[in-house]
C-alpha cells in the first residue's frame, strides 16, 4: 500500500470517451487507489468522471468526483477547496487533462488562433492552474509529489501537428520549474508516453480496422507493440510514491525505445 493515508487529485480522469474503457487519467486514478490513496477524480465529463469514482469505490477504495473545467480558474480553485474540505489534505497532484480534438493536426498557418488558445489553455494552463492552487495545500499537508503527463511529442514532433508538441514541451519546462521552486517539500516529475492505446483513440473504425491500425503503429516501435494505459499508470505510481524519493525534475520517456532510434522501421 504505497499510497496509504495519502490524498491524490487526478485531472482528466474520466473513463474512456467513446467505449468506456480506461483513459490514462482513469488508469492512474485506479492505480493510486489500489495502493491506498484517497483519490479525487477531476474531469469536465461528468458521467464518465463519476464512472471512475464509482469504480474505485466499488473496489473498496475512497474517491470523490468533482466536475471541473481546467481552463476555468474558479472551478480549479473550487476543486482544490473541496479536496481540502473532504479529505483535509493533498499529497499528490497528477495533471493529465488534455484536449485531443481533431483540429490540433494542423500547422501554425492552418490552425486558428481560437483553437490554438483553447488547446494551450487546457493542455498547459490547466496544469499551471492546478499547480498554482494545489501546491499551497500540498505544502500545508506536509509536502508531496506532482506528476505531469506530458508526451514524447515534446522531443519528437510530427509534420503539421504544431500546438500539441508545443504544449507538451512547455509542460516539461513547467515540471522542472516546479521541481526547483518547491523542493525539498514537493517533488515534480513528468511522464512522456509515446502512442498509448486508449478507448477514445479508436474513433469510428471497425474492430478489424482498429487492430490493423494498431498493428501498423506497433511496427514503428522497437518492442513491436504500443503502450497500455496500465504501463503509464505504473510509472505514475512510482513517481507519486516514496519509491522515487530521490527523483525530482525528470521527464521520463515511456515509448518503448522509439525516441532513441534514428529509424521507425523495425
Amino acid at each position: 500500500m504505497k499510497m496509504q493515508n495519502k490524498v491524490a487529485l487526478v485531472t482528466g480522469a474520466a473513463l474512456g470517451y467513446r467505449h468506456g474503457g480506461p483513459s490514462i487519467g482513469s488508469a492512474i486514478a485506479f492505480k493510486l487507489a489500489s495502493e491506498g490513496a484517497k483519490v479525487v477524480v477531476v474531469d469536465v465529463l461528468e458521467e464518465m468522471g463519476e464512472g471512475t469514482a464509482n469504480g474505485i469505490r466499488e473496489n473498496g477504495g475512497t474517491s470523490l468526483f468533482i466536475r471541473t473545467d481546467v481552463s476555468n480558474t474558479d472551478e480549479v480553485k473550487r476543486a482544490v477547496e473541496m479536496t481540502r474540505q473532504e479529505f483535509g489534505a493533498l499529497h499528490c497532484l497528477v495533471n493529465c487533462a488534455a484536449s485531443y480534438r481533431g483540429e490540433i493536426a494542423k500547422n501554425v498557418v492552418e490552425i486558428s488562433e481560437e483553437d490554438w488558445k483553447r488547446i494551450v489553455d487546457v493542455n498547459l494552463n490547466g496544469y499551471f492552474r492546478f499547480a498554482k492552487y494545489g501546491i499551497p495545500l500540498i505544502l500545508q499537508s506536509g509536502g508531496g509529489t506532482i506528476v505531469n503527463i506530458s508526451s514524447s511529442a515534446a522531443f519528437r514532433v510530427l509534420k503539421d501537428f504544431s500546438v500539441y508538441p508545443v504544449t507538451k514541451a512547455a509542460i516539461n519546462a513547467l515540471t522542472r520549474t516546479l521541481a526547483i521552486d518547491f523542493a525539498p517539500h514537493v517533488r515534480a516529475n513528468a511522464i512522456c508516453p509515446g502512442f498509448v492505446r486508449i478507448a477514445n483513440s479508436e474513433g469510428d473504425r471497425s474492430p478489424q480496422e482498429v487492430e490493423q491500425w494498431i498493428e501498423g503503429i506497433a511496427k514503428t516501435y522497437p518492442l513491436k507493440r504500443v503502450c497500455s494505459v496500465e504501463e503509464v499508470a505504473n510509472v505514475a505510481l512510482f513517481l507519486a510514491s516514496d519509491d522515487s524519493s530521490y527523483i525530482n525534475g525528470e521527464c521520463i520517456i515511456v515509448d518503448g525505445g522509439r525516441s532513441v532510434c534514428d529509424t521507425h522501421e523495425f
